[in-house]
This record gives C-alpha cells, sequence and structure tokens, in this order.
C-alpha cells in the first residue's frame, strides 16, 4: 500500500530541512497549514479524489497563495492574499497539495535566479551553477524532489530555460490560453503561466487540469529543426544533442527536416515591447523604491523607462514581418525543433554571454503567442543536462505534448535524477 499524502508531505518537509538550505527552491512555507491540507487529502473518499490527489505543488513566488505573502522575488513588494490565483485554485481543487512559493528572478526579469534578497538558487545537479530563470526555483525544486509540480510563468523563456538547466519537461503555453489573474506580471501581452514536472506526462496531466480537459490525441507526423542564425549560435554539445533528438524521431517514423530561418531585428523588437509592458508596471514602483531593486533589475527598469513609443510601434511591425517570414519558413510542418538554452548551466555569478546566447533561441515562440513543450535531450561537457523546444506551429498545444510524450517514450534522459 502507497504512503498516505499526510506521509508524504512529512517526509518531503524533512527532505525540504535537510538540503533547501543548500538549494534555497522555497521562500515561503507553512509546515503546520500544509499538514492540515494533507490530512484533509487523506479524508476524502477514494472515488471523489481528484487527478492530482495527493502530488505536490510549488508556486513560483509571483503567483499568489492564498495565506503565504507574494513578493515577487523583491525586497519591498508585498502582497497579502486571501485567495489563490486561478491556476493554483485549479490544481488545488484537483487534489495538488501547494507545498509553499518558490523562489524567483526578481520581479521575474531575469535568466538565472540569482536573487540578491532572497538568495542564489542553486541548481541541484552542481550547486556551483545557476538554475535558469525566472522559474528557477520551480525548476530547481521539481529536479531535486522538493515538490511532484511546480507553476512558473514564461514570458521570454523562464518555464523553458529552468526546464533545460535542471533536466526536467514543461510547457509555456499559447498566449493567452491560461488565466493570468492573481499574478505579478513582467509583460503583458507576452506573459503565459504553466507546469513543470520531471516528465511530460505529469506536465500535460497538471495542464489539463489548468485548461479544463483533455488536449486530445496527436501524432507528429512532420516536424523541422531550426537552423541557421542564432540558431546555430550554441554550444556544440547541444547541437549534437538535437541532432541526436532529430535521429531518434526519425526512428520513430516522423519526418524532420533542417530548415534555415532567422530574423535579425526580432529579438530587438520583442525587447521593446517587453520593456514598455514592463514598464507601465514598474513606473510607479521604481519611483518610490529605486534604490531598493537589485543592480541587474534596477537597470533594466532605468532602460525600460526610457522606451517610447514610437519604439514600440515600429517593433510590432518588426514582429508581423518576421511572423510572416516564419509561416513560410514552417508551413507544411507541425513542429519545430529548437535548443531551449545556449549550453549548460554556467557557474554562477553568471556571465552575460550565457542570457545573450539563450533569450535568441526562445524569442520567436513567445513573440509568437505559440505553445512549447520542453524536454531534457542529454548532458554537456560538465555533465549538466541540456533541453529541447517543441514548438506547436499551429498552435495545438496538443501537438508539442504529442511529440514531447512520443520523444520521452522512446529516450530516458528525462528519467535521470540529481546525484544524491
Amino acid at each position: 500500500m502507497g504512503r498516505t499524502t499526510s506521509e508524504r508531505a512529512h517526509a518531503l518537509f524533512a527532505r525540504i530541512r535537510a538540503i533547501d538550505g543548500r538549494l534555497r527552491c522555497y521562500v515561503a512555507v507553512d509546515e503546520d497549514a500544509v499538514l492540515r491540507e494533507a490530512a484533509r487529502l487523506d479524508a476524502i473518499a477514494p472515488d471523489a479524489r481528484g487527478p492530482l490527489h495527493g502530488l505536490t505543488l510549488g508556486v513560483k513566488d509571483i503567483i499568489d497563495v492564498a495565506g503565504l505573502p507574494t513578493r515577487a522575488g523583491s525586497s519591498f513588494f508585498r502582497r497579502d492574499p486571501v485567495r489563490d490565483a486561478p491556476v493554483v485554485a485549479a490544481l488545488r481543487a484537483a487534489g495538488a497539495l501547494v507545498v509553499g512559493k518558490t523562489n524567483t528572478h526578481e520581479f521575474a526579469w531575469g535568466v538565472t535566479t540569482e536573487n540578491p534578497h532572497f538568495g542564489r538558487t542553486a541548481n541541484p545537479w552542481d550547486e556551483r551553477r545557476i538554475p535558469g530563470g525566472s522559474s528557477g526555483g520551480s525548476g530547481a525544486a521539481v529536479a531535486a524532489g522538493l515538490c511532484d509540480i511546480a507553476l512558473g510563468t514564461d514570458t521570454l523563456g523562464s518555464i523553458r530555460i529552468p526546464a533545460a538547466l535542471n533536466g526536467i519537461s514543461g510547457v509555456r503555453p499559447a498566449t493567452g490560453a491560461l488565466a493570468i489573474d492573481d499574478i505579478f506580471p513582467l509583460a503583458v501581452g507576452l506573459d503565459s503561466v504553466g507546469p513543470m514536472a520531471r516528465e511530460i506526462v505529469m506536465v500535460q496531466r497538471a495542464y489539463e487540469v489548468l485548461a479544463g480537459g483533455p488536449v486530445g490525441a496527436v501524432t507528429v507526423r512532420r516536424a523541422c529543426r531550426l537552423r541557421g542564425g542564432r540558431w546555430d549560435r550554441v554550444d556544440p554539445a547541444v547541437t549534437a544533442a538535437l541532432d541526436d533528438a532529430a535521429a531518434a524521431l526519425r526512428g520513430a517514423g516522423v519526418v524532420v527536416d533542417d530548415v534555415s530561418w532567422w530574423d535579425d531585428e526580432l529579438v530587438g523588437a520583442v525587447a521593446v515591447v517587453q520593456q514598455r509592458a514592463a514598464a507601465r508596471v514598474h513606473e510607479p514602483l521604481y519611483a518610490a523604491h529605486r534604490d531598493e531593486y537589485g543592480p541587474d533589475v534596477r537597470a533594466r527598469v532605468a532602460h525600460a523607462l526610457g522606451v517610447g513609443e514610437t519604439e514600440e510601434r515600429d517593433a510590432r511591425t518588426v514582429i508581423a514581418s518576421a511572423r510572416s517570414s516564419w509561416n513560410a519558413a514552417t508551413n507544411g510542418y507541425e513542429i519545430a525543433l529548437a535548443p531551449s538554452a545556449g549550453s549548460e548551466a554556467p557557474i554562477s555569478p553568471a556571465p552575460p554571454t550565457f542570457r545573450d546566447d539563450t533569450i535568441p533561441l526562445v524569442t520567436p515562440a513567445s513573440a509568437f503567442g505559440l505553445p512549447v513543450a520542453a524536454v531534457p535531450i542529454g548532458v554537456g561537457a560538465a555533465g549538466m543536462p541540456l533541453g529541447m523546444q517543441a514548438i506547436a506551429l499551429g498552435g495545438d498545444v496538443a501537438a508539442g505534448f504529442g511529440i514531447a510524450r512520443l520523444y520521452q517514450h522512446l529516450t530516458g534522459w528525462h528519467l535521470r535524477v540529481p546525484p544524491g
């Protein structure tokens, strides 16, 4: 007989006490409240239990959880919600046990989760290294066995990058597919919220709860591997792992062609749109708390406040043009395969080159609002995980899940766990 939810919760808290002082995945936990909730779940009759009954859930600390403060990784921002954000409420109603709030890059504006206020989250594969960001606490918590599922957000890769660097799976839903109410925004119009877990099957299970029903089964027959431009400017280990992933899928009957596409102006254009949206959120906060921001995010806010309306209008024209060329290049394919990060996780402090080499890879799906399934595909020279995006070109997340599930059926990278 399996352990009860209460027994699993007690064991989980023992593990958190043993290792999270080093990893710093969680920033807020109410152990007594969690254990009361676990006892309540155990009292539910077996035939009345939800699809996520007893599965443990970590929640990125820009997403509201009733009874726990939302700090958004900030030294000065705080709200004390009395209700869950809709995405948390849905998972809780399905039986998930909400463990606590996970660390994030300050205001979700960065790719490292090197947080000056709540501490640097460490990568459980090698604690000297970053876990990616901004959902780094969520990604590291899943990889370290400190929760079964975690919620993250993804504006420009903040689910996909931690999934890659921590060797786990995740989904960036299509923009607007899931409610982002009661979530501190980074850039409305680009923000997306989604689940992360060790295996894509569990990610899909959580996503279907959030979406209100099954996504359907899709068999992907034609995929393209993106080449040229910034797709080729990645660590050779990433290129080799992506080659191997494409070969595995071809062996299962999927047509995988190489397609050359890149738009040199797209990354800058999306950055302008993101900065304009973020500036609208941060303008009053910056006026009152300028010196309380961490140095990197303070510099980003200051720059964003100087970006003008004309620049945003021009940027949107660039994005529309890039979308047309993207559609032409990928026409006839259901999935585009691409790296989720430019390399394995660097040692902290992360060099600027990591961000510069990775943000371009995750930008197109964000720019075009497309859903993406993210899965681990190998290891780099230092033995750290590498990741792949499966971008659903038609906008149907079921295609992303379909190819990701097939890949994980064929390979075992998702079965690897950090040492210890």
